[in-house]
Parts: C-alpha cells; structure tokens; sequence
C-alpha cells in the first residue's frame, strides 16, 4: 500500500485499533454466549443495555471524527490515529449493536436505527477502498506536478498556438481558435465523476489536411509556354519554399496542440480521480446525520419505556 496520508492508517502504530476492536469483539461474544435471560436475548436485559451504551458511545464518538479531521492544532492524537481507530472499532460496531439487539427486529425506530448504521458502516468501507486506492493512481497520474501548473502550461500552449497559427492564414487561425474555445476541464458532476469527453482530434485532423494538401500543390508543376523557363522555375521555388514553411509551421502546430491534448487528459483525470476519492462522503456524511437522529431517537424511547 502506498505511503501516503491516507495510504498506511490501516497498519497505524502495529493495527493496535484492529488489535483493540478484535478483543472488544471478542469479550462481547463471550459474554453474549454465557448470558442466558428468562426471556431471551434482548436489548432490554442489564447486557442488552451494557452493549447498547457501548454502541452508543462508539457511534457518537466515532462521528466526531468529521469534526477532529479538521482540528489540526488539535493534540488529541493524530489524524491518522483518528481515522484507523474510525475504521476498526467502526466495523465492531457491527458485532456489538447486532449482540445488543439480540437479534430481535421489527418495524419500529430501533431497526431503523440498526439499519441506518448498516448503511453508514458499508458506505463507510466503500470509503476505506477509495482512501487506500486513489492516492497512488493521483501520485501516478501527476508525477511530480500539481493541477495548477498543468493548467497555467495549458494555456499558455493554447496562446503559443494562436501565435504560430498567424502567418498561417484565416483557416489555420480559425481552427486553432475553435480548438482552444472546445477545450474542457472538468465539468459537471457527471463529467468529474466519469470523466469529460477526451479533447477531440479535429483540430489535429484538419491541420494534416492542410499539410497533405500544400505537399499535394508543391508537387503538382504546371508548365506555362508564355513564360521562360527561368521564370517558371523561379515561380515554382518560391512557392515551394512557402508551402513548405506552410507544412512545417502546420506540422509543430500539430505537436503542440498534441502536447496540449495530452495535459488535458492528466487534469481531467486527477479532477476525476479526486471527485471519486471525495463522492462516498456525500453519502456516509448525511447518513451518518440520519443515525445519530434515529440513536436519539432510540435512546429518548428506551427511557421513556422505563
């Protein structure tokens, strides 16, 4: 795995949170197997209540997590540790609120609340792949550069472009122009996600036309018996040599804009591949809302019922 700020807080300090969350799990299958109410496993018994309040606990404080990740002054620990402690015991949490329900369910707020956590756990491990992944393919997809860079680069290759493309004439100029107006980073949230079209080889295809059509025209030597020979050789170097200017300054035009094209594509994958690293949160963040409003819920009936 990648070493990056989010590559190695799985391993953080030895897995002592993997280490930690398995022995909490342990203990509470343990004592779920030797306790035996007259009524049966339920959320209502002294250790249905024991795991519920440790569940509870987890889940609040686990949810500070949104909160602590942007404390960076804070000296509570480490984001790193934060976020692997998150991981581990917020999988426990699975053992420890399933045991808590006894496995009794209904249609009532309590299952909503399991379920809720359910969901806010799976979007929460969707998470843990993309924070492991995404950074190396970000790191090999940017080299050593950043976004910014890429851009100025960008444009500033566009510029060079409409300066060469000039002295070439209305028709090279115009498919320069209509080439930097048709370029796209970014997008919308479809074309973040999944990526915008690739910059289109049009303006590529139509300056080899123009090359293949001066090569044609150098070639092509009409004889006029009005004029000397002299004079007609003289003409046709001339145009010659221009056509052949022509071809040249059309054919590093195309290695530009190639060049150009190229650096699109790295931008619009690093804005993909960050719009993906950060999409799952528009899911776990509003789940996770949802989950403390239904264990308030929950909890608010439980002391009622007593």
């Amino acid at each position: 795995m990648a070493q990056t700020p989010h590559g190695s807080f799985l391993r953080h300090r030895g897995y002592r949170y993997l280490k930690l969350a398995s022995l909490l799990c342990i203990i509470c299958i343990l004592v779920y197997w030797g306790h035996d109410p007259a009524d049966g496993p339920n959320g209502g018994s002294w250790l249905g209540y024991t795991l519920g309040t440790i569940g509870a606990t987890l889940i609040v404080w686990l949810a500070w997590l949104g909160v602590r990740k942007r404390r960076y002054s804070s000296t509570a620990g480490t984001v790193k540790g934060w976020l692997s402690a998150h991981v581990y015991l917020g999988l426990a949490l699975i053992t420890i609120a399933t045991l808590h329900t006894g496995f009794q369910f209904g249609w009532n707020i309590h299952t909503i609340a399991y379920v809720l956590m359910l969901m806010v756990i799976l979007s929460g491990i969707f998470g843990i792949a993309v924070y492991a992944r995404m950074p190396t393919l970000i790191t090999e997809n940017m080299g050593t550069s950043d976004r910014e860079t890429l851009i100025d680069e960008i444009l500033d290759l566009n510029q060079q472009a409409l300066k060469m493309a000039d002295p070439l004439g209305p028709d090279v100029h115009r498919i320069i122009s209509r080439s930097t107006e048709r370029m796209r980073l970014g997008g919308g949230l479809w074309a973040q996600l999944f990526g915008p079209l690739p910059p289109g080889r049009r303006a590529i295809d139509e300056l080899r036309k123009i090359v293949a059509d001066e090569e044609r025209a150098a070639n092509a030597k009409t004889f006029d018996p009005q004029s000397s020979t002299v004079m007609f050789m003289a003409g046709e170097l001339a145009q010659a040599k221009k056509r052949g200017e022509v071809a040249e300054k059309s054919r590093q035009l195309m290695e530009l804009i190639g060049r150009r094209n190229a650096l699109i594509v790295r931008v619009n994958r690093d804005i993909q591949l960050h719009a993906q690293m950060q999409i799952w949160l528009y899911f776990h963040v509003p789940l996770t809302v949802a989950l403390l409003a239904a264990l308030a819920a929950h909890v608010i009936s439980v002391f009622l019922y007593w």
